[in-house]
Parts: structure tokens; C-alpha cells; sequence
């Protein structure tokens, strides 16, 4: 049993609530584990764990993280969670856009997404073989050049919608009934297809693919780099097509539709075996004493190399500080 001491970086702010939207979700999954094998403490000190639960606003190096009281004095047990897009893992931690470069198995493990205001439409729908579509997509054309190349598929079966042009001003600046039609939309043509098409965004992962499993969907993951999710029997819900044989996929998906059902049914599955609301807290504290089991007497020293990411990266860098000044009014180094 490890007891655990939930933690976030981002000061007080107007949308505190949703900064603070991943912590919320997992202290709430915390309440309601069915495991009730690792518990929750207010006490950094009795914590075997303290994890800092993030969404993408504490740098692009865990620059806000870094340079917390938590993290200063109990670094070593310290961990993150983070769902930003573009994190590089200096922290041991769980990183929902992990690529496979960036795996390693004493420092990290792929998570997932926890978004407070994730579509309240997507819901369990089973597949029953008569969907309107084959495949469907409905996102951002611009985020990556593989969805470049998906939008340029000429199908008739498969339903594709770009949502660059209004997504961002619906979402944030949209009228009540805007937003509902917005999601709506989207909920509507992932449970009116056979198949979902998941290909990466700015991060090596998307927040469709496990969309796509809570609704009951064959995934097609289109992500060369991406590291896939210990223990997800991936096999038997999803296909994973080279984004160099993008234009293939008519083809496999016509080869495929007859397990459709069955795949759609598996993704459910393991939905609720993985990444649940029950379940999330339990598999994420797992994670991390995983990376605590797969350390070595010299770990301390090793984990010094995972900061070369700031010299390779020193525009990146810099933008981070940059990006953290404006919303923070303070230098994080």
C-alpha cells in the first residue's frame, strides 16, 4: 500500500478550476476506488508519493514543478502527471503524450487525459455494424502533417470534419447553444461510425483515442512515435496503421469491418479496466512505484541525464519561460 499526497503547481488564478481540472478528477477517482489499496494523505511527510497532477501549465520542462517547497525537500519521491502536449519528461513521471524515445522504465509511463470540461455527449453506445460510417474524424487539420494526409482521403465511407477554423473560438468564446452543437457534432459522428480514426496531434497522442474507447469504437491509432499504455490489450480493439500508409486506409478498413463489433466492444472493455473514473487513481499510483521498483543503486546519478532535454531544446526553452512570465508575472528556471 502507498500513501499518496496529491499535488498541483499552479498558483491561485480566475480558472483556477480548470488548471486544477486533472487534480480534481483524481483525487475525486481516489474517493471512489474500488481497489482501496493506496490511500490519500494531506501529509507531505507520510507520503510514500507525492504527485504533482498537471495540465500542461507547469513549462514545457516542469519548470513550475521544479521549483516547488515539495519537490526541493522530498525530491525523490516526487512524481508527475501530465497531459500537456509539449512535456519533456526531465520528472520521473505519467505523461499522456509519451513517445517511444522517451520511455524509460525506471523515469516514465505513458497516462492519459483528464480534461474537467471533457464532452458530457460521449457516452457508451454500442456497436451494432449499422453506423453510418465506416470511419470518422472530426478535429484539427493543423495540429500535425499526418492529419494533413488524412483529410486528403477520398472515401465516400469515411466522414472527415476539420475543425480548426471554429474550434478554438467555439470552445472558449461560443454561446451555450454553440458549444452544445459543437460537441454534440462531435459525439454524434464517433457513435455513427464503425471505426475511429485517431491520428496524433501536436503530441505523439490524442484525447480521441480513449474518447473513442469510452464510446465503444475500433480504434485506427496513426502515431509512429507514440509509446502505447502498459498492460491495454491493444490487440484487440485497435489497429495501428505506419503514418506513412495513411492512404491505405480505406483499404484496411474494408478489410477489417467485420470485426468492427467485436473490436468495439473490446475498446469498452478495456476502457473500463484501464481508465475509467473508478479505476484511474489506483493504475496511476501503480505507475509510479512501478518506476520506483525499476530503479538501481545509481538512479540519483541517472536521473541528472534526463535534463539534457533543456540544451537540446533551448528554443524551446526559452518559449517555456517566456510562456510562464506572461501568465505568472515570475521567472521559473
Amino acid at each position: 500500500m502507498a500513501m499518496v499526497h496529491l499535488a498541483f503547481s499552479a498558483p491561485p488564478h480566475p480558472f483556477s478550476q480548470w488548471k486544477h481540472g486533472a487534480h480534481l478528477l483524481l483525487k475525486h477517482g481516489a474517493e471512489i476506488d474500488p481497489f482501496q489499496v493506496h490511500k490519500l494523505t494531506e501529509d507531505p511527510d507520510e507520503a510514500d508519493l507525492i504527485l504533482f497532477v498537471e495540465m500542461g501549465e507547469a513549462g514545457f520542462f516542469a519548470e513550475r514543478v521544479r521549483a516547488h517547497p515539495y519537490f526541493r525537500r522530498y525530491g525523490r519521491k516526487c512524481f508527475l502527471f501530465d497531459q500537456g502536449d509539449l512535456c519533456y519528461p526531465i520528472l520521473p513521471g505519467v505523461y499522456a503524450g509519451l513517445t517511444e524515445a522517451h520511455y524509460r522504465a525506471d523515469h516514465t509511463r505513458t497516462g492519459f487525459y483528464l480534461v474537467l470540461g471533457e464532452n458530457a455527449l460521449i457516452h457508451h453506445a454500442p456497436a451494432t455494424g449499422d453506423e453510418k460510417y465506416l470511419a470518422s474524424f472530426v478535429g484539427s487539420q493543423n495540429t500535425h502533417a499526418v492529419r494533413e494526409q488524412v483529410f486528403r482521403i477520398q472515401c465516400p465511407d469515411i466522414y472527415l470534419y476539420d475543425t480548426s477554423k471554429n474550434s478554438a473560438q467555439i470552445r472558449y468564446h461560443g454561446t451555450p447553444s454553440e458549444r452544445l452543437e459543437f460537441w454534440k457534432h462531435y459525439a454524434d459522428s464517433l457513435a455513427g461510425s464503425k471505426f475511429s480514426l485517431c491520428p496524433r496531434g501536436v503530441a505523439a497522442n490524442s484525447i480521441r483515442l480513449y474518447e473513442s474507447m469510452k464510446t465503444g469504437r475500433a480504434c485506427i491509432i496513426i502515431s509512429d512515435d507514440w509509446h502505447p499504455n502498459d498492460g491495454v490489450d491493444w490487440n484487440s480493439f485497435s489497429i495501428r496503421v505506419p503514418e506513412s500508409q495513411v492512404h491505405e486506409l480505406p483499404e484496411i478498413l474494408k478489410e477489417n469491418e467485420d470485426r468492427a463489433v467485436e473490436m468495439g466492444r473490446n475498446a469498452r472493455q478495456e476502457w473500463e479496466k484501464w481508465f475509467s473514473e473508478p479505476v484511474r487513481f489506483h493504475h496511476v499510483v501503480e505507475l509510479c512505484l512501478e518506476i520506483q521498483r525499476h530503479r538501481g543503486p545509481y538512479s540519483a546519478v541517472k536521473a541528472l541525464e534526463h535534463y539534457r532535454h533543456i540544451p537540446k531544446h533551448p528554443r524551446r526553452y526559452l518559449s517555456s519561460k517566456l510562456n510562464l512570465y506572461r501568465n505568472n508575472k515570475k521567472i521559473y528556471w
